[in-house]
This record gives structure tokens, sequence and C-alpha cells, in this order.
């Protein structure tokens, strides 16, 4: 099992709005990867990549993905990679279907780095998995998965991998408490079914070309109550605004991390202290 990590086991973009959907599901594969080596073996990350979606407009297939692995990996640290889709393996061919997109050449055309797998995959029956042996172990941690397909990128949800570590940023739970309201229109309809006459009784032959009748037609009314179930799903959209930083002083010690008000209490101490030797002083 997976230890002292901060990351996600398994990432949904089904459930991520837009006008377009990408409807993958990535899990990691615990039973056939190789997160603790012994030695002798290779670190493994193995990932189950599969379509959920829908056979409309709305779904896209995928055309490729990246896993924006630690930047400091190349192809000669990865000793293997594996792939299978509906349980055909997949011949690798690097620099065609396999490559590391990195900052100076991110890939084209969703500007995302790391570990790049061109390999459709149906957005409704697609099952593939995927297998990355590693000849160092790296730390275990979140990598951002990054997904085209359809002319729609799907980007800033991140799965267990090979992370840098201490290069990893902090990351911050942040709760809110909203009231949404949606507002719901509800149109009744009435379709009638196929009409059906039955004869009632014998014929009646009358002389001549009038008809007894005045109308020509009947008119009647049927009034039905309904029960509507009406099911909502509610959620929300996160976008982060650009991030400001506040440079302290460079030092080649390591930072002290303590606690912000303690520091402004010691702060004013040494104030209160300057201003008594000042005082005694005169």
């Amino acid at each position: 099992m997976i230890t002292n990590t901060t990351c996600n086991q398994q990432v949904d973009y089904s459930s991520i709005p837009g006008d377009r959907i990408l409807p993958f599901v990535f899990t990691l594969n615990l039973d056939d990867s190789i997160l603790y080596p012994s030695e002798g073996e290779y670190q493994k990350f193995c990932y189950d990549i599969i379509g959920v979606g829908q056979d409309t407009s709305q779904y896209a297939d995928l055309s490729h993905f990246l896993l924006d692995i630690c930047s400091t990996i190349t192809q000669n640290d990865i000793s293997e990679i594996t792939v299978s889709i509906n349980g055909d393996p997949q011949t690798i061919v690097w620099g065609e279907n396999v490559e590391i997109k990195t900052e100076a050449i991110p890939d084209n055309p969703t500007g995302c780095t790391g570990l790049k797998l061109d390999f459709p995959l149906d957005k409704v029956i697609g099952v593939m998995q995927v297998c990355i042996s590693l000849r160092t172990p790296y730390p275990i941690g979140p990598v951002n998965v990054c997904l085209y397909g359809g002319g729609t990128t799907a980007s800033g949800l991140a799965i267990c991998g090979p992370s840098c570590g201490e290069n990893e940023p902090c990351e911050s739970v942040f709760y809110q408490k909203e009231t949404v309201c949606v507002p719901v229109k509800v149109t009744p309809f009435a379709k009638p079914g196929t009409a059906k006459a039955t004869c009632c009784g014998e014929p009646v032959i009358n002389s001549g070309t009038q008809c007894s009748g005045t109308q020509a037609s009947c008119s009647f009314t049927i009034t039905q109550s309904l029960c509507i179930e009406i099911p909502i799903s509610f959620g929300a959209v996160i976008e982060t605004g650009t991030a400001v930083v506040q440079c302290g002083t460079v030092s080649e010690t390591v930072c002290d991390c303590s606690d912000t008000a303690s520091e402004r209490t010691t702060s004013t101490q040494r104030n209160e202290e300057a201003r008594d030797r000042r005082f005694f002083n005169r």
C-alpha cells in the first residue's frame, strides 16, 4: 500500500464540465505496480485508463495524454514502457508515440510537459494500461495528468507518480460554504398513442347522400395528474487567480518556518528593549 504520500490514486476527468468532455478515469494499479522496489527490482508505476463517456458529440475520444513526471527523468532513466489497449500490446517507438516534453519544448497543442503517450482511446469502450519502469526509485507524489482529444485539453488533476519530492509545491485545502440557485422549467406534454376504431354493431344503410350529423370531428378533454422526478447535481468549478510572492532574505541556512505570530511578538520585544536602552542612556 502507499504510505506517507499526499496524492490521489485515481483521477476522473469525466465529471469536469465543459463544452466537450474527455470522459476518462485514470487509476494507479497497485497490484501491478512496484512502488517500493526490493534489491534487484525496478520501481514501476502502472495506470489503468478507462473511457466512461457516451456516444454523443459532447464527449471526445482521447488523442494523447501526458504525465508530468519529475523533470529530471530522461529516456535513459526509464527501463521500460508497456502499453496495452483493450488487451492488445502496443509497439513503443520513442520519438513517435512516446516522448518527454519539457518546459523549453512543451506539448503542442496542450502546452503541458512530462511523459507524452500518443495512443488514441475510445471514449465509450476504451481500456488502456500503461506501465513505466524506472532504473532509480523516485519519491511518490502528485503528478499532473494532461489529456487532449477532440480539440479539447483537460488538465489540473494529479495522480500518484514519480515526482521530484522536495521540489513539489505545498498543497492546501480550502472550504467555502455556498448556496446555489438554479432555475428549473417544467414543460408538460401529452403524446397520443395509435388510435384504434372498433365497429359497434352492423352498418346501417340509408338512401341518399346527406349525412344526419353536423360536426366534422368530436372533441373531449382528459385530465391526468403527474409526479415529476427532477434529478439535479450540484457542484462547483474552481479557478485560481494569479499567484504573487513576497520575497524574503536569501540565506545558506534552512528556512525558519516558526509561527508568524511568534515572530511578530519577538520583533515587538526587540523594539521595546531598544527603546528602553535609549531611555536609560540619556
